[in-house]
């Protein structure tokens, strides 16, 4: 397992942090320019970092509290140790950072707005400092609970003993942490411990498992910890441009919320248990779907439902290990992506399964009838798919699989409150889609289904088609598929491709949530030793602490792409619950 980045959030922000140093955070909230941004470029950035004095030291201990988001550091150094406690206080925009030291600590305090443009004003308090934005009235402000000495406006030492460092975040530094509203804001130990209680309740209900218990706990706070608490909304990851390729320009900003990678979270949650969740997830989704015209109008949105910012380069940041370029906002938002209907329905087709909340399905009777009627004129248009690609649109047979799901779905849901006539016709059109994809979906000279219609290769969405019922895994006709997507995207044992190039090139790495796909098809062929195989590779080739980015390195298992990734995430927890139930 590689030791990498670790991820905190409150459910407002999140952080990365390694080593001690805080390299990634977005104040005030998940998708906020970043005051520190060394993760994307090491000489400018801005970090905020903790170690001993003595530089010979290494760091013995680096993992979350129990089944929290609260990150233990542990120093040693020739002198004695040091432990670094770090976590996002709730409801607020700032990081606490409680130590407890048999030796002196060096503090490196270098935040920039901006993603690094902006240089603050720096202004010394009493018992810390204030680095405030000169372009406005926002700052940040660092509070000091214990014996230090300076050594010039960025640096101190920290005295042997116990204390903390408190920074906090104000758009208007007239209500900060040093004003005379300050003393509202939480007291760091008291704040740590209702965190440590708040993330350990969360977990409380989830069901329980037998087996990759550490895996799938961790894997239920990743999710947990990118829902955007005021409004439900989940964001893909907490970062932007970690790319997908060392040195290349596959970097993308993946903090909004997706339709159909916020659908995959909330079927996740379900599947553990945690319905309160998912269905705020759900809330966020409907609230979005436009019952006058394409029912989710873009495949994502701003973490408050608005629409996100055009995409754009940051041209002074050099990029992570020299990735450039640095993007912030994207593109896919001007996509018509026409799965995301099936992916929204079939989560709350699951939410109905497990929660027989029929007065909540009734109450949102607008949303289905918007995805169904749209979906019965649509479907046989062209369209971009869940890959993404710019610029390519074709008949994509995952995505009219996913059509067929929507109003699959949609008719079943009809049928449970008494809605007779709207599900016969509806599932007559899903009739109709599925023979479409038998039709020109598979190919009877190739003998397997292919990507789009037309094509000869296959990608690895042909995947889903068992798991979501459309057609039987030991028909002979997926076989035949399944054998193909083997042999040409299976990197290793258990890792794949999701295809083999696209309008960017040659793909390189294996996509990590299309390994849970591939367990849970082995599931459903009955080959359980296979199906663990899989969930072991997966979990060995996360980090040290469980965490999974969007993509592995086929050579290393290292993480690539955006970190940490809600796709692998929730795939592993809807596998690890499958494999379970199976077992039974």
């Amino acid at each position: 397992m590689t030791r990498y980045y670790e991820f905190l959030s409150n459910g407002i922000t999140s952080a990365l942090i390694k080593n001690g140093s805080v390299e990634w955070l977005p104040l005030p909230r998940f998708d906020s320019s970043s005051i520190f941004t060394k993760i994307l470029d090491e000489e400018r950035g801005g970090y905020f970092s903790i170690s001993p004095v003595d530089e010979k030291y290494e760091v013995i201990h680096e993992d979350y509290i129990e089944n929290t988001l609260i990150l233990r550091t542990i120093f040693k150094s020739e002198e004695g140790k040091a432990e670094v406690t770090d976590f996002l206080p709730l409801s607020l925009a700032g990081i606490i950072r409680i130590y407890e030291s048999e030796i002196d600590l060096k503090v490196e305090i270098k935040p920039f707005f901006e993603y690094g443009l902006i240089t603050p004003a720096i202004i010394k308090a009493r018992r810390g400092l204030i680095f405030r934005n000169p372009k406005s009235k926002e700052g940040v402000e660092i509070l000091i609970g214990g014996e230090y000495i300076p050594i010039d406006d960025t640096e101190f030492v920290l005295k042997k003993g116990k204390g903390y460092i408190y920074l906090l975040y104000s758009k208007d530094l007239r209500y900060g942490l040093f004003s005379n509203k300050g003393f509202v804001y939480s007291e760091p130990y008291e704040a740590l411990n209702k965190a440590i209680r708040y993330w350990r309740r969360r977990l409380e209900n989830a069901k329980k498992v037998n087996m990759y218990v550490d895996a799938y706990y961790r894997s239920l706070l990743v999710l947990l910890g990118l829902i955007y608490e005021p409004s439900g909304g989940i964001i893909a990851a907490p970062t932007t441009s970690l790319p997908e390729i060392i040195g290349g320009s596959r970097n993308w900003d993946y903090r909004y919320v997706w339709v159909r990678d916020a659908s995959y979270s909330a079927e996740a949650l379900i599947k553990a248990g945690l319905l309160v969740k998912a269905r705020d997830i759900i809330g966020f989704l409907t609230a979005m779907i436009d019952p006058s015209s394409k029912s989710f109008d873009h495949p994502l949105y701003t973490i408050d439902g608005t629409a996100p910012p055009a995409e754009e380069i940051l041209d002074w940041l050099k990029g992570h290990k020299k990735s450039f370029p640095v993007r912030v906002g994207n593109a896919a938002y001007m996509q018509i992506q026409m799965d995301v209907e099936g992916a929204y329905m079939n989560a709350l087709y699951e939410y109905y399964n497990a929660s027989k909340d029929s007065e909540y399905i009734s109450e949102i009777w607008w949303a289905i009838e918007a995805i169904a009627e749209w979906t019965k004129k649509s479907w046989k248009w062209k369209s971009t798919d869940l890959w993404e690609q710019r610029g390519v649109e074709e008949h994509f047979t995952h995505t009219k699989v996913m059509d067929w799901v929507a109003l699959d779905r949609a008719s079943k849901l009809a049928n449970e409150l008494g809605y007779k006539n709207e599900a016969e016709e509806w599932i007559n059109v899903a009739e109709e889609i599925k023979k479409d994809v038998f039709d020109n979906g598979y190919s009877e000279k190739l003998g397997y289904f292919t990507r789009y219609y037309g094509s000869n290769s296959v990608d690895s969405a042909l995947l889903t088609l068992p798991l979501y019922g459309f057609i039987d895994a030991k028909d002979p006709r997926f076989l035949r598929t399944f054998e193909k997507i083997e042999r040409d995207l299976m990197i290793s044992d258990g890792l794949l491709l999701r295809y083999k190039d696209d309008f960017m090139g040659n793909v390189k790495h294996p996509f990590a949530l299309v390994s849970t796909w591939l367990s849970r098809v082995y599931i459903r062929l009955g080959e359980v030793d296979r199906a663990k195989k899989v969930i072991e590779k997966l979990i060995n080739c996360s980090t040290s602490s469980l965490l999974l980015a969007e993509h592995l390195d086929q050579n290393t298992c290292e993480p690539r792409g955006n970190f940490p990734q809600a796709f692998p995430h929730a795939g592993l927890i809807v596998a690890i619950v499958e494999l379970e139930e199976r077992l039974v």
